[in-house]
C-alpha cells in the first residue's frame, strides 16, 4: 500500500469526509443505487454502468458525480452529483445521497455537498447560482441545505420524484455571490 501511484487524490477533504473522482472499484456498490452518479437514468446494470464510466469517468462540462468517502477508512459512502438545471438558468442543480442508512446523519453530507459547491464555484466561473430540488417531506434534506448556506426560495408544486402524483418539493439556491460573502465572513471572522 505504500505505492504512490496508488495514493488517493481528494478533490476535497476535512477531517471525517472527502470527494473524490469515482474510481472503478466503486461500481459495485454504485450500481446497487438507481440514480447515484446519473440523474436522467438509473445505471445500475453493471455494464452500462462501466461502458459509461469508461467513456467519461462521470465528468463533463455539463454533469458529473463525485465519490464522498470517509477519511479514516478511504470507506466510499455516497455520491455527489451535479447537471445543468435549465438553459435560461447559470448554474446546475446538485443531487447527493449516501448509501448505508446507519451512515446518514452523521454529517458526512453536510461537509460533503459544501466542498462540493465549493469546488464547482471556484472551478466553473460561469456558474452563478446551484440549486437543490427537495420533496417537502424530506425534511432531513432540506436542513441539510440550510446548513449549506442553500436558500429556501419556493415551492415547486407536483415536482417530485413519482410518476403517477409527483410531490410537492422546496427549491434551494446558493449564489455565487452568497458564496464569495459566506468566504469573506469566514475568513474576516
Amino acid at each position: 500500500m505504500n505505492d504512490p501511484s496508488l495514493a488517493v487524490q481528494y478533490l476535497a477533504q476535512d477531517d471525517a469526509v472527502a470527494i473524490r473522482r469515482i474510481h472503478t472499484t466503486d461500481l459495485g456498490q454504485i450500481a446497487r443505487f438507481g440514480f447515484t452518479v446519473s440523474i436522467t437514468e438509473p445505471l445500475t446494470d453493471r455494464v452500462q454502468l462501466a461502458d459509461r464510466f469508461e467513456a467519461d469517468g462521470f465528468w463533463r462540462d455539463d454533469a458529473g458525480a463525485l465519490a464522498m468517502v470517509e477519511v479514516a477508512t478511504g470507506r466510499l459512502l455516497g455520491t455527489t452529483q451535479f447537471y445543468r438545471s435549465g438553459p435560461c438558468i447559470h448554474g446546475c442543480e446538485l443531487g447527493y445521497i449516501i448509501h448505508d442508512p446507519a451512515d446518514r446523519g452523521r454529517g458526512y453530507a453536510p461537509r460533503a455537498v459544501s466542498m462540493f459547491a465549493d469546488l464547482l464555484f471556484a472551478e466553473r466561473p460561469a456558474v452563478h447560482r446551484l440549486q437543490l430540488m427537495i420533496e417537502v417531506w424530506n425534511t432531513p434534506s432540506w436542513k441539510l441545505a440550510e446548513r449549506c448556506g442553500f436558500v429556501r426560495e419556493g415551492l415547486l408544486r407536483s415536482s417530485g420524484l413519482g410518476e403517477a402524483d409527483p410531490g410537492d418539493s422546496f427549491l434551494y439556491a446558493r449564489t455565487r455571490r452568497d458564496w464569495r460573502e459566506q468566504r469573506a465572513t469566514k475568513v474576516g471572522g
